[in-house]
């Protein structure tokens, strides 16, 4: 009883975060001045580093509540590939790739409820598998006493974040983990400078494959990394036979299309390879907030000083290059990978700044890149002084932002996060969804109108369109509302959904205007609504139609 109030306890999780950090501080400066540690406790400091990850994101990982609007966007089309497993057909995640989608849908195949929970977890999974793999990558670039240095401001910027952004189960967590996976294969055959290794360059051209459909945003990144492979590959052309190179070079290039080629035929197999090229391909590659790159870049300071937790991750790098600069012993080795850290910064940051959109998960993609050139500049700080400057300088900052960031922890749903520990184990479901579990059955279709994707988890119900959200419907070009417009009534017309639901106004994420965002602004689906629907009333702001032959006999 004792051990279990303890946990419930807000302060005990405060406690133990901090405390955890100390100890991993403690350690890591404590074992710079070890002349010689063993594989196991170069591992073991791993280990504590994780655990620091794992004790700050535990309670995270027990909050069955919407976050961010995303996590719900994700839960719906897994939830709506499990019943309805074709994409493009039956669910279209627009800027999130389609491996997000399936991959959040695995808690459901061993007989889990693809609710909060569950999407949380398969995020905290891959991001367990980026740091992992982020450690080893470094320790195979340099040693491990650089990879744990270079890795700490990371892992503390995400352990400690208090933005919303960087907590929630983000759609670029999978493309993350991918990413992560493709530098660690890059980084062994970088070790072992076997870049003519026919297998392990099929394997790493996959990997990079799998990343734009897991976000097309990850792409350039991954492109960085298959295209540093290519060059390692070139290096040792003139060591190797014309048969040798080529043979080598076609694992490259036979790994990066096996999977893409495999898509093409499955769209084409199931008629979707139009939507597949129209609303993912080129929709995505199209995808802007309006203006140009340049106005983008323009303003990149401002989006990072919206967004304090990263903020100050970037204040610790900046300083380390400042002390790299004034205490450098002189090492000049790793050229090449200064050269490639540089790279995948640049890329990384082109992949988060071109779109337009000031998201504060766009900023994930530069974490690893900024941490690959921290270990670099690392490199040459040798010194056990060195490391406990290092680790003060991460600790102090870290406590700095926490006290800014104070007042933003009234906030909900933060606020109950931190102050329930475990106290909202159980799906929420709303008075709307429970009216529309009156007409209709978990596991039966739903159709919202608007953008609440929540309603679809709440009720455990499938999309009955791909689109579960309206925003391509009502903005945009009017090219692109016409093609998204048909498709969602092309959809509605198929799947016929027990129940309709208008959801535009307050709890509608974005689309709130009822007068010029509701339904009936869509004249033909508001035709087949008439004609197929009837309106049982207004639910705390969500307007309820209910299948004409589904109200006879409700």
């Amino acid at each position: 009883m004792l051990a279990a109030n303890l946990l419930k306890n807000p302060v005990f999780w405060e406690v133990a975060g901090w405390l955890a950090f100390l100890i991993v501080g403690g350690l890591f400066i404590a074992s710079d001045f070890r002349h010689r540690l063993s594989r196991w406790q170069q591992l073991g400091l791993l280990v504590v580093l994780v655990g620091l990850l794992v004790t700050n994101r535990l309670l995270l990982l027990f909050f069955n509540r919407e976050l961010n609007p995303d996590e719900s966007q994700m839960l719906s089309q897994a939830i709506t590939l499990w019943h309805h497993p074709v994409y493009w057909r039956s669910t279209d995640g627009a800027t999130m790739g389609p491996l997000s989608s399936y991959f959040a849908s695995i808690p459901a195949y061993w007989g889990s409820a693809l609710d909060y929970l569950a999407i949380r977890r398969t995020g905290f999974l891959c991001l367990l598998v980026s740091v992992i793999t982020g450690y080893f990558t470094l320790e195979n670039f340099f040693r491990p006493r650089t990879a744990r240095l270079a890795l700490l401001p990371g892992v503390a910027f995400l352990a400690f974040a208090y933005q919303l952004d960087f907590l929630h189960a983000t759609n670029e967590q999978l493309s993350l983990a991918l990413l992560g996976l493709a530098f660690w294969q890059y980084s062994r055959l970088w070790k072992r400078q076997s870049f003519d290794s026919v297998s392990g360059l099929f394997v790493l051209g996959f990997i990079c494959s799998l990343v734009p459909f897991a976000k097309l945003q990850g792409a350039p990144p991954a492109l960085v990394i298959a295209a540093a492979a290519l060059i390692g590959l070139l290096g040792l052309r003139k060591r190797l036979d014309p048969a040798q190179f080529w043979v080598a070079f076609g694992g490259l290039l036979a790994g990066g299309l096996a999977f893409p080629l495999l898509v093409v035929f499955l769209t084409w197999q199931f008629e979707v390879f139009d939507d597949f090229l129209q609303f993912y391909l080129f929709g995505n590659l199209n995808y802007s907030a309006g203006a140009s790159f340049w106005d983008y870049l323009l303003r990149f300071p401002v989006y990072v000083y919206h967004n304090l937790d990263f903020l100050f991750f970037l204040i610790q790098s900046f300083a380390l290059l400042l002390g790299w600069v004034l205490f450098s012993e002189g090492r000049k080795k790793h050229n090449g990978l200064l050269i490639f850290a540089l790279a995948s910064i640049i890329t990384a940051g082109y992949a988060v700044i071109k779109p337009g959109n000031e998201f504060g998960h766009y900023l994930l993609y530069l974490i690893f890149p900024v941490c690959l050139l921290n270990a670099w500049l690392i490199d040459s700080l040798q010194a056990p002084f060195h490391t406990l400057v290092w680790v003060l300088l991460i600790l102090v900052s870290i406590g700095i932002k926490s006290a800014l960031q104070r007042g933003d922890l009234a906030k909900e749903p933060l606020n109950a996060l931190r102050q329930q520990p475990f106290g909202f184990r159980t799906l929420f479901v709303s008075t709307p969804a429970r009216e529309i579990l009156k007409y209709a059955r978990p596991g039966e279709d739903l159709v919202v109108w608007g953008w609440a994707p929540t309603y679809n988890i709440q009720t455990q119900m499938p999309q009955g369109v791909a689109d579960n959200h309206t925003i391509r419907c009502m903005l945009g070009s009017p090219e692109a509302q016409s093609r998204h417009r048909a498709r969602y009534l092309r959809n509605i017309q198929t799947s016929r959904p027990p129940v309709f639901a208008d959801a535009v106004g307050p709890n509608s994420f974005w689309l709130n205007n009822r007068a010029t965002q509701g339904y009936e602004n869509f004249p033909e689906l508001k035709r087949f609504i008439d004609a197929n629907y009837r309106y049982i009333g207004d639910v705390e702001n969500t307007r309820i139609y209910v299948r004409t032959d589904r109200y006879q006999q409700p």
